[in-house]
C-alpha cells in the first residue's frame, strides 16, 4: 500500500515467477513509502501554488478597492473572474441597473442571498450578492463550461468584494457628508462677515450724529477692530483648507487695509512685509489681527507728524511659536 499519513491512497501490484523473499518485500515496502512521500510533496506543491495564486487574486480586489468609483470597482471584478479565474462571460447588475457585460451571456432570473454555483446545461454558473449593510443591492454572474474555484474560495471572494462594497460607498458618504459640512461652515462665515459689516456700518452712522470727537474716536477704533475680526471670517470662507488663513495673506491685507481705509488723516506711508507663510486656525488669527490693528493704528495716529514714514510688520517662525514684531521710523 502506498500510504500518506495514516491514510492508503493507492497501491502497488507486482508479479513475479517465484515468491518474493524478505529483501523484495523490504525494496518493495520502502518503495511504497518513497511514492508516498514523493506523492504527498507534490500534492503539497499543488496546493501552495493554488494557494498563492489565490492570494493574488484576492490581492487584486483589495487593490481595485482603492478607488472611490463603486462601477469602475465592479467591472475589474469582473475582468478579475474573467481573465484570472478563466469564466468565459459574465454580467454585474447593480441597484436594478446593468453595470457591465463581457461575452455572450443570459443571466439567470434567480433571487439570491448567498453564493450559488450550480450547472445549467454544460455551463457552471457562479453567482456573487452584492450586499450593503445586509441589503442585496446587486449580483455578479459569470459563466464557464470548465471547472469553476471552489465554493470556499468563491465564498473568500465573494466576502472580499462586498467589504470593498462598503468601504467604497462608506467613503464616499463620508466625503459627500463633509462636502456638505464645509459648504455650511462657508456659509456660516460668510455670514459672519457680513454682520459684522453692518455692525460697523450702524457704528458709522451713529459717528456722523455724534459731536464729541473723542466719542467718535472710540467708535472708529471700535470699528477698526471689527473690520480685522471680518477679514478673518473673510478669508476663512474664500480659501480653499476652510480650516487655517495664510498668516502672510492676511496681515498683509489687514495691513494695508488700515494703511489705505483707516489713517486718521491724509498722510504717505509705505508698508514694509518680512512675514512667513504660515498657517493659522482662526483662534489665532482673532487675536493676531487685534493686536495687529492696534499698533498699525497706533503708529497712524502718533509716528507720522510730517504725513510720511515706514511701517514694518515682521511675523516669523521660532521653534515651536511665532514673533509678532510691528515698528516705524517716526
Amino acid at each position: 500500500p502506498i500510504i500518506i499519513g495514516n491514510e492508503v491512497i493507492g497501491h502497488i501490484s507486482l508479479e513475479k515467477d517465484e515468491d518474493f523473499n524478505k529483501s523484495d518485500i523490504k525494496a518493495i515496502k520502502r518503495f511504497a513509502e518513497y511514492c508516498g512521500l514523493a506523492i504527498h510533496r507534490i500534492e503539497y506543491e499543488e496546493k501552495l501554488i493554488r494557494h498563492q495564486k489565490r492570494l493574488r487574486i484576492l490581492n487584486k480586489v483589495l487593490k481595485a478597492s482603492k478607488t472611490d468609483n463603486l462601477e469602475d470597482f465592479l467591472k475589474t471584478i469582473l475582468d478579475i473572474m474573467i481573465d484570472k479565474l478563466k469564466f468565459e462571460s459574465g454580467i454585474v447588475t447593480f441597484n436594478g441597473k446593468t453595470i457591465y457585460k463581457r461575452g455572450s451571456i443570459i443571466p439567470e432570473k434567480d433571487i439570491i442571498e448567498h453564493v450559488i454555483i450550480k450547472r445549467r446545461g454544460k455551463n457552471r454558473i457562479v453567482m456573487i450578492p452584492l450586499k450593503f449593510q445586509d441589503n442585496m443591492e446587486g449580483v455578479i454572474e459569470a459563466h464557464s463550461s470548465k471547472k469553476v474555484p471552489r465554493m470556499a474560495f468563491i465564498r473568500l471572494f465573494a466576502n472580499e468584494i462586498n467589504e470593498a462594497i462598503s468601504r467604497i460607498i462608506m467613503q464616499k458618504n463620508l466625503q459627500e457628508s463633509l462636502h456638505e459640512k464645509e459648504v455650511l461652515l462657508r456659509e456660516v462665515h460668510h455670514r459672519v462677515k457680513n454682520n459684522l459689516q453692518v455692525i460697523s456700518s450702524l457704528l458709522s452712522l451713529q459717528a456722523k450724529y455724534c459731536g464729541n470727537e473723542e466719542v467718535k474716536n472710540i467708535i472708529a477704533d471700535s470699528q477698526a477692530r471689527i473690520k480685522s475680526l471680518a477679514l478673518v471670517h473673510e478669508k476663512l470662507y474664500r480659501t480653499e483648507n476652510i480650516a487655517h488663513i495664510s498668516s502672510r495673506e492676511y496681515l498683509e491685507s489687514l495691513s494695508m487695509d488700515i494703511i489705505n481705509f483707516q489713517a486718521p488723516r491724509p498722510i504717505k506711508i509705505r508698508l514694509e512685509i518680512d512675514i512667513d507663510d504660515i498657517p493659522l486656525e482662526m483662534d489665532k488669527c482673532i487675536p493676531l489681527g487685534l493686536i495687529t490693528n492696534e499698533l498699525v493704528r497706533n503708529s497712524l495716529k502718533h509716528a507720522f507728524p510730517e504725513g510720511e514714514g515706514i511701517i514694518t510688520v515682521n511675523f516669523k517662525r521660532q521653534g515651536d511659536k511665532c514673533k509678532l514684531e510691528i515698528s516705524d521710523n517716526g
